[in-house]
């Protein structure tokens, strides 16, 4: 007997630990594996959640669960009726997400190196 997806998912919020990070770290997950994928696939977890598998050439890389309302509000935007963001969707992800990010990360004040 063998489970589909959907099966495995379905009680999905039971079953696995409810480990949630802190929205900038979950920002900056995210757009880690973005960057090394061209499909993703998404799944309800609950009403808070939305859980993503990451796909890079046809194999499955990672997955993890956003929370965050405006990231998945843009996955959404982005996935076809089968919740599947193809490459050109990845694309538009990594511009809008990873570009932030670098530009956020260039206009931070560097650190003072004398002893506190």
């Amino acid at each position: 007997m063998t489970l589909t997806e959907q099966d495995m998912l379905s009680g999905l919020h039971g079953v696995l630990p409810d480990y949630r990070l802190p929205i900038m770290d979950e920002f900056s997950l995210f757009t880690s594996k973005l960057q090394t994928c061209d499909l993703i696939v998404l799944t309800e977890a609950d009403e808070t959640r939305t859980y993503c598998r990451f796909y890079a050439n046809g194999l499955y890389q990672d997955r993890m669960f956003i929370s965050d309302v405006s990231v998945k509000e843009n996955l959404t935007l982005l996935s076809s009726e089968e919740d599947v963001i193809d490459w050109n969707g990845v694309q538009n992800l990594r511009k809008k997400y990873c570009e932030a990010l670098h530009s956020s990360e260039g206009i931070k004040p560097e650190s003072s190196r004398e002893p506190v």
